[in-house]
């Protein structure tokens, strides 16, 4: 217990600190990146202040990896310079006794991940989008949205283009459906939300309309369109980036658009995303022990600089894992997955081989 005590101790003293020292560096990169645009479009300084308050979350989230990384490296070469290491192996206790409690603390951190990135990251990206919209949604995010589709009852709606600041979509059709054949198509330039009458209003519509086989035409250039199913607000609602999503939005989304018979792969992807990145303490922690303790005795500049080409390796697989995913190339669960698949191995590996 004493033992566990000390290297727990040892190793939060380095985790907050560089979880603090990485952090800031990103938000002053962010800052210096972004400057310019802050000058050149009037932002205040307290709606600076609010949308790097509300970014904090999201850059913990992202440091927490190569933090937990590094800090394992820095404990670990510590105790080895001091021959701390040395002397718990002649007293007969192993490495893997040694470092069993950081394990633990790596499966538990796995879990904070997972809740932190799912409540506290999303919530604040949620109170940081109204500081987007004030700010014109021209700094950090599109105000539109490509190919949206909607399964009615009996009709499919498609719509190109959606501008959510117009609430206006382009390049309208939708097919009302006689069973397995359409009845009736509408062709529209746009679609217009009236807020006044709860309604859409359609411009220059081309209406093609099936009877018994024989088809026929008729033009009109305005007409309108009611259905309680679908406003501006289902509309974004219902086309939020899968990336601004907790786990459980997405689960209940990916059902939603199995219903709708709707392709939902991004969505799916992103969920196992979900879950494989909150495993990525425990995958760093292994790696950390092992570089930290191989043979010849590392230092800190070749231990942090083997962890930044892990976290570097990690980073490059599992964004190209997701863009795989996401063109439907791997299933989605393997398109994730199989990257903490890989440095599970790697690393347990290289920390079995360690120990010997």
């Amino acid at each position: 217990m004493i033992l566990d005590h000390y290297i727990i101790k040892k190793f939060f003293s380095n985790f907050l600190f560089i979880l603090f020292a990485f952090t800031v560096i990103f938000i002053i990169v962010d800052i210096i990146d972004n400057i310019d645009k802050f000058i050149n479009r009037g932002i205040t300084n307290n709606q600076i202040i609010d949308y790097y308050i509300l970014s904090i979350p999201w850059y913990i989230s992202i440091a927490l990896p190569m933090t937990i990384l590094i800090s394992t490296i820095m404990c670990f070469i510590t105790m080895q310079k001091y021959h701390e290491l040395t002397a718990l192996k002649a007293s007969g206790v192993s490495i893997f006794r040694t470092s069993s409690c950081l394990l633990i603390c790596g499966i538990g951190l796995c879990f904070v991940s997972f809740f932190f990135d799912n409540i506290i990251v999303v919530n604040a990206f949620e109170k940081r989008v109204p500081i987007e919209k004030k700010l014109n949604n021209k700094l950090f995010k599109t105000s539109k949205k490509n190919n949206i589709y909607y399964h009615l009852d009996n009709s499919f709606l498609a719509i190109k283009r959606f501008n959510y600041n117009t609430n206006t979509g382009t390049n309208i059709s939708m097919q009302n459906l006689a069973g397995p054949d359409i009845e009736k198509r509408i062709d529209a330039d746009k679609m217009i939300w009236n807020d006044d009458r709860n309604i859409w209003e359609l411009k220059n519509l081309k209406i093609r309309s099936w009877n018994k086989g024989k088809l026929s035409y008729s033009f009109s250039k305005d007409s309108t369109l009611n259905i309680k199913d679908i406003t501006p607000a289902i509309i974004k609602k219902d086309n939020i980036n899968p990336e601004e999503m907790n786990y459980w939005q997405l689960s209940y989304f990916i059902d939603k658009l199995k219903n709708k018979g709707l392709d939902y792969t991004r969505w799916s992807v992103n969920k196992h995303f979900k879950t494989a990145f909150a495993c990525t303490p425990f995958i760093m922690m292994i790696f950390g022990i092992a570089l930290s303790i191989t043979k010849p005795r590392s230092n800190y500049t070749t231990g942090i600089g083997l962890g930044i080409i892990v976290i570097f390796l990690y980073y490059l697989l599992i964004k190209t894992g997701q863009t795989l995913g996401y063109n439907q190339i791997l299933p989605p669960f393997l398109s994730v997955w199989f990257v903490n698949i890989l440095f599970i191995s790697f690393g347990s590996y290289l920390f079995i081989k360690s120990r010997t």
